[in-house]
C-alpha cells in the first residue's frame, strides 16, 4: 500500500536510510525536511511496516527528489517504479513540469529504474558523496 509519508513514520524511514545508504540521513534530518513547506512523500507499507519511501522538494515549476530506498528483502518488485509513479502525480497536481534526482554513478539498478521511468542524464557532479564518487543528475519531464 501507497500512501502520504507521515510524521510517524520518520524512525522507519530513518531506519531503512541507515540500512541503505553510507550517507544516510538522520531523524531529524528526515524531520526538517518533512516539516518545510514544498516537500512531500510518499511510503510503501506491507503488512503495517514501511519498507520503502519517496521525498521531494519543489518550488515553481521544479521538483528534486532528494531520498528513495527500499529495504533490500523488498527490492526488485517495482515498489521504487511504483512510489516514483506516486510522486510523479501528486507533484504534477501542483503544476511540476520538471523533475530532477541525483544517483551514484555506480547504481545501476536504481538507474535503470529511473531510465524505464523516463529520466534521462543530463550532467555529472565530480566526486559528488563522501567517498568520492561521482553523482550522475538525472532529469524528466511531466
Amino acid at each position: 500500500m501507497i500512501r502520504r509519508w507521515e510524521k510517524k513514520d520518520l524512525a522507519a524511514i530513518a531506519e531503512i536510510e541507515a540500512e541503505c545508504f553510507s550517507d544516510a540521513w538522520s531523524e531529524n534530518m528526515l524531520l526538517s525536511s518533512f516539516s518545510q513547506h514544498g516537500f512531500t512523500g510518499f511510503v510503501y507499507e506491507e503488512d503495517g511496516r514501511v519498507v520503502g519511501y519517496v521525498g521531494a522538494s519543489y518550488v515553481f515549476e521544479t521538483a528534486d527528489i532528494l531520498l528513495v530506498a527500499v529495504k533490500e528483502a523488498y527490492r526488485r518488485r517495482g515498489i521504487a517504479e511504483s512510489l516514483i509513479r506516486s510522486l510523479f502525480s501528486a507533484v504534477a497536481d501542483l503544476g511540476i513540469t520538471r523533475i530532477l534526482l541525483e544517483v551514484r554513478k555506480s547504481n545501476f539498478p536504481a538507474k535503470e529504474c529511473y531510465n524505464k521511468l523516463g529520466f534521462v542524464e543530463i550532467a555529472q557532479r565530480a566526486r559528488y558523496y563522501a567517498d568520492g564518487e561521482d553523482a550522475v543528475i538525472m532529469e524528466k519531464s511531466l
